[in-house]
């Protein structure tokens, strides 16, 4: 038979399934590169039997909460909220601000603050410059004040600055990142002080300036009430209300 009259082969009308390409090493991920959800710092911190932060995550959160202590302190004089001023002391804490001035419990110490206090007409603490030394459960802390004492004298109002340190010894009780830290031992230390006349002009040129309160009354206490807080989204009263803008006199 010749070549010419061999039959061609004709096309299937279904075409052969294509194959599936080879799996690769890179297509399937590994188990290690499987990412396994993170517990979040609260879940952290809360749970007994949570993975341990590491060292210097765990220095950072002390310091942190350490210098929120040092902060409820100043708003707990400023404000003469005595249940703040006794939250950050454990109950045997003593307080050293020399022999002619206190030297004492903690107990002792926030009705004698108070006191003094009450002899002032507003007073304003800062403070800053925090530097902790922590090792375990105990803490070493040094941190720069600066206070203002508004008074009220038989020759007129003066105004009295301090510039200072509080050297504490805290501890976290109980032990471990669980634990609360608190004041078992402060020194106050003067580095200056500088007193001088008032002049209340700024004060009786802007008379409708929001002043601050030494009591419950402050708005710093009202803030979970403040416009946005509340679900029915309520708007600050004084919107929609004429309002002429002055300016700020010096």
């Amino acid at each position: 038979m010749s070549t010419s009259s061999k039959k061609k082969p004709t096309a299937s009308k279904h075409p052969a399934p294509k194959k599936a390409p080879a799996k690769t090493a890179s297509t399937k991920p590994a188990a290690s590169a499987i990412k396994m959800p993170r517990l979040g710092l609260v879940d952290q911190l809360g749970a007994g039997n949570a993975p341990k932060l590491p060292a210097r995550l765990q220095a950072a959160v002390d310091k942190s909460e350490i210098a929120e202590l040092l902060y409820t302190f100043c708003r707990g004089l400023d404000r003469m909220d005595e249940n703040l001023l006794r939250s950050v002391c454990h109950p045997e804490a003593t307080i050293d601000l020399g022999p002619g001035v206190f030297q004492g419990t903690s107990a002792d110490y926030v009705p004698w603050v108070l006191g003094v206090l009450q002899q002032a007409r507003s007073s304003h603490h800062l403070t800053g410059n925090i530097r902790a030394d922590i090792e375990g459960d105990v803490a070493l802390v040094e941190s720069y004040v600066q206070t203002h004492f508004r008074l009220d004298k038989p020759t007129g109002r003066e105004d009295v600055f301090l510039g200072g340190r509080y050297l504490d010894r805290m501890e976290r009780r109980p032990a471990g990142p669980a634990g609360v830290w608190k004041i078992v031992h402060r020194k106050q230390i003067l580095d200056w002080t500088r007193t001088e006349v008032v002049s209340e002009i700024f004060y009786h040129q802007n008379p409708d300036a929001l002043w601050s309160y030494r009591t419950k009354t402050d708005p710093s206490y009202q803030m979970a009430q403040f416009p946005g807080s509340q679900s029915g989204g309520k708007l600050p009263a004084f919107l929609g209300r004429k309002n002429e803008v002055k300016n700020i006199k010096f």
